[in-house]
């Protein structure tokens, strides 16, 4: 048989938690491609659809029947197979028959690994029809699906995430007779169950390419992907009637894409005092409680009193998807407006010691001594930075206050709110603008697709915050070790890269920053602090290889810039933009030529800097030692670069011209402190040595 055929399998269970919808899919689709390339079925990649209560599998171009195999199979030694007159043995007689071959088929040989002659047998084995294979794996396939939290109902011994309640197995427009937990496979599923309501039948699937639209029809959008697509457009429609724009949320997006099964976005409004709250809560309100969307005006300034969310039907015709949402909605505002209204009864600062009630881990005590630890560094790091005792003063009262808020109810009902929470309340309470910004903003970095605080007090707080975190973990010996980091302190360290790589004024060292940080942890450290000192740079050195991944070096640029030095970011960062734009340059293979040329002669060589220009003797050499002082004159990486460039002509006269290690003491010493002082040249911008 010739030809491919379309698969389809199509798992419809009760309703399957998000989280679990897309692992499940791409294992799956991992798992069969594995197989099928052992069975030899070429084109065998899954594409794959999910929603609520449907995991959903199709490949295309599968071939009808896997080809024809071929094996070499080893037997015995020729020895035992035949006999001094060559004629078959016992042992060569079964050989044969095992494989199903006459004995004149058995040929000698000596396979790779054996000493002798051996019998050796080609065997071709038929290919069997792709739906038989379907019907043989799929079940296992199916049963070896991973699942967290896998449950078994009724008398059942089957494992899964959600009751299977029907089956749909294609291959063209055949049913692969298979059985799951009970179910056997047919060639129909079942829609939205409103769709049911009046269409009492299930849905036929006439071949696997018809799956979407005969879904479609009844009520399914299978793709997530187009579930995704669409909702998206009906919130940018709906947002601009109501006059605004949809307060973006790509994360709650996703979600609402893969709790619906037919993506139809209502609009629904609530009472417009309600706006009085900070922006930030009623965001919050609307994601965490309702998964609705806000919509702000055009500007972006304020909220509209309207919100967006997920009907999960084709249609609202009574308006009860609206009213319902409205109705719940209402209440959690009024849960928030009382929560805000309670917090203000008191003034941040009387929750400065209820803090000491709030652990913030075991051994680095509570909240109320990391205050106290990031006060103590921001006066450190303030005082290097300002000689304003104004300035710095307000920078201390927002350490002091960046905690405060965790002992608030707002905070305590929403946790994604700390830090905004604490800058809201002493805005109200008419703090100076630099200390409230500063405490709204000290979480941030929250990602790599977050901003930086937006003042320098701001990033100054958050650095010191992230700073007490990492060091004080790692002096207590809580260090992230592969994927393990359940204090997010890969996270803080990168928060801090991206303050110093940004915020160009503070011009600290990451090995500045941590002894500064180990003098203020030092109490509560139970670790050495050179061990930990050492476990900090190199994840610090880590956190800045990643920032020069994330913005988009090159590996090339990432590995010789930082191997010339990677603790000065904003030296760091001018060098990687200078290597990234004359990489281009038709020099630049000479130049890191040369660079290579020279490390390799002075390999294992220990050059003075100084060396006595007098001593050198041919006109080469004198036009390098000339060009040497240039060299160390130039101070801006792109002209360095250039001027290194076009040392390949003079260097090459050079090599041509002298021998480096010459007999004369005197004068090999001058020769190699020349080149040793011209790689400190290079050095200044890159190891090119590691240049590949």
């Amino acid at each position: 048989m010739s030809g491919t055929k379309t698969f389809l399998l199509e798992l419809h269970c009760e309703e399957i938690p998000a989280r679990f919808l897309k692992p499940l899919s791409e294992e799956f689709r991992a798992a069969f491609s594995i197989w099928a390339k052992a069975q030899g079925l070429a084109n065998a990649g899954l594409e794959t659809f999910y929603s609520p209560r449907k995991l959903a599998w199709r490949g295309s171009a599968l071939p009808v029947s896997q080809p024809d195999q071929t094996e070499i199979q080893v037997g015995p030694p020729q020895r035992m197979c035949l006999d001094a007159d060559g004629k078959p043995t016992i042992q060569g007689l079964k050989f044969a028959e095992k494989w199903g071959v006459e004995v004149s088929a058995v040929r000698f040989e000596q396979p790779a690994g054996k000493k002798e002659p051996c019998a050796v047998v080609t065997v071709t084995r038929k290919g069997r029809p792709t739906i038989e294979l379907l019907a043989e794996a799929l079940p296992g396939l199916i049963a070896g699906l991973h699942v967290p939290k896998a449950m078994r109902w009724g008398s059942s011994e089957f494992e899964f995430v959600r009751p299977i309640r029907n089956l749909l197995c294609l291959f063209g427009e055949e049913v692969v007779p298979i059985t799951v937990d009970g179910v056997t496979a047919t060639h129909t599923t079942w829609g939205h169950r409103l769709y049911h309501r009046n269409h009492p039948e299930p849905v036929t699937i006439a071949s696997p390419e018809a799956y979407e639209a005969a879904l479609e029809a009844a009520g399914v959008v299978v793709s997530v992907e187009a579930r995704r697509a669409r909702m998206a457009a009906q919130l940018e429609a709906l947002a601009a009637e109501a006059g605004g724009r949809v307060v973006a949320d790509t994360e709650l997006l996703d979600t609402l894409a893969e709790i619906v099964e037919f993506p139809k976005v209502v609009r629904g409004d609530f009472p417009a005092d309600f706006l009085r709250l900070p922006k930030e809560v009623l965001v919050t309100s609307l994601r965490e409680h309702q998964k609705s969307f806000c919509i702000e005006k055009p500007d972006g300034t304020d909220l509209l009193p309207c919100f967006l969310t997920a009907a999960n039907r084709t249609d609202d015709p009574a308006g009860f998807v609206k009213a319902g949402n409205e109705w719940v909605l209402k209440a959690r505002l009024y849960d928030a407006r009382f929560f805000f209204a309670e917090d203000r009864k008191h003034p941040l600062s009387e929750r400065l010691e209820k803090l000491k009630a709030l652990t913030f881990q075991r051994e680095l005590g509570s909240y109320h001594e990391k205050t106290g630890r990031v006060v103590a560094l921001t006066k450190m790091l303030a005082t290097r930075l300002s000689k304003d005792d104004a300035h710095i003063e307000r920078a201390l009262e927002a350490a002091r206050m960046a905690k405060c808020d965790l002992r608030t109810l707002m905070v305590g009902e929403f946790p994604e709110l700390q830090g905004v929470m604490g800058g809201e309340y002493l805005r109200h309470e008419r703090a100076h603008e630099e200390v409230w910004k500063a405490v709204k903003e000290h979480y941030r970095p929250v990602g790599a697709d977050d901003a930086i605080p937006s003042t320098p007090m701001g990033c100054l707080l958050s650095l010191c915050d992230k700073l007490d975190t990492v060091v004080g973990c790692f002096a207590v010996g809580l260090i992230p070790s592969g994927s393990k980091d359940p204090l997010a302190l890969r996270r803080a360290g990168q928060g801090i890269v991206r303050i110093l790589w940004e915020q160009a004024e503070f011009a600290f060292t990451p090995s500045f920053l941590m002894d500064t940080a180990l003098k203020v942890v030092g109490p509560k450290a139970t670790k050495p602090e050179a061990e930990t000192r050492e476990a900090l740079l190199a994840f610090f050195r880590d956190r800045v290889g990643y920032q020069l991944e994330w913005v988009g070096y090159a590996g090339s640029v990432r590995r010789s810039a930082s191997a010339a030095g990677w603790e000065d970011l904003s030296d760091l960062k001018a060098r990687c933009e200078a290597l990234s734009a004359f990489a281009e340059d038709p020099r630049f293979a000479s130049l890191a030529q040369s660079a290579k040329r020279i490390g390799n002669i002075l390999k294992d060589e220990s050059p003075a800097e100084a060396f006595d220009e007098a001593v050198l003797s041919d006109a080469t050499e004198k036009t390098l030692a000339e060009r040497l002082k240039a060299l160390e004159a130039t101070c801006e990486h792109a002209h360095l670069l250039a001027a290194l460039a076009d040392l390949a002509v003079p260097l090459e006269a050079f090599f041509n011209a002298v021998m480096v290690k010459c007999d004369d003491p005197g004068l090999r010493a001058a020769r190699l402190s020349l080149l040793h002082r011209l790689r400190q040249a290079f050095l200044r911008v890159a190891d090119f040595s590691l240049w590949q």
